[in-house]
């Protein structure tokens, strides 16, 4: 790669950084023209591509970087969350089980194969791979949400409150006031339940 390319990937990352993914595209295309076998650039176009919600250009770029590099683990998990998105679970599951064999220790290939699973009415495979997440990462808030997801489709409300709380928690420490809420209306969709449920 020429410093002129290495000084537009960079530009290009920065671009994102900021939400210009637009721009960022720009600048990664601008590099492949000069050099078509920079795998970063086909990453980080794909990157860029799927945040523009432009999937299709997004799983073309990500899997050209696997034909360049396929070890490249977040090529093989943000390809996976393109599957995700388009709602093709099952490519999706098969991404990141490719990136947790290469990497098993990716808290986010996890909780992201676990959302597959649910999707895809597993809860009990769900559960355990956001039990892995949390092994691994355990101030992950939304991989406790997501668990407490599972709980419930798999009928354990009580284990299912207790990751809501959890959640709750670390979002408020960590000043996501977004996630924060999700896991109260959880919570007090739980208490409103079993209010209403019948008592023996």
């Amino acid at each position: 790669m020429t410093v002129n390319g290495v000084e537009l990937v960079q530009q290009g990352i920065e671009k994102s950084r900021q939400g210009d993914y637009q721009g960022a595209a720009a600048n990664f295309s601008t590099v492949l023209k000069g050099n078509p076998e920079d795998v970063y650039a086909y990453y980080n176009r794909g990157f860029a591509y799927s945040n523009l919600g432009q999937f299709e250009e997004a799983l073309a770029d990500f899997s050209q970087a696997l034909k360049l590099d396929p070890k490249m683990v977040e090529a093989y998990v943000n390809r996976g969350n393109v599957y995700l998105q388009m709602g093709q679970d099952q490519m999706a599951i098969e991404d990141y089980v490719k990136a947790l064999e290469l990497n098993p220790k990716d808290a986010f290939a996890h909780n992201n194969l676990g959302l597959a699973y649910l999707n895809t009415k597993r809860p009990k495979l769900a559960q355990e791979d956001f039990t892995e997440a949390i092994q691994i990462d355990p101030n992950y808030g939304e991989a406790y949400f997501n668990r407490g997801l599972a709980y419930l489709d798999l009928g354990q409300p009580k284990n299912a409150i207790s990751d809501f709380r959890k959640a709750a928690q670390l979002w408020q420490k960590q000043g996501d006031h977004e996630g924060y809420k999700a896991a109260l209306e959880q919570l007090n969709l739980l208490k409103n339940l079993s209010q209403k449920s019948p008592h023996p």
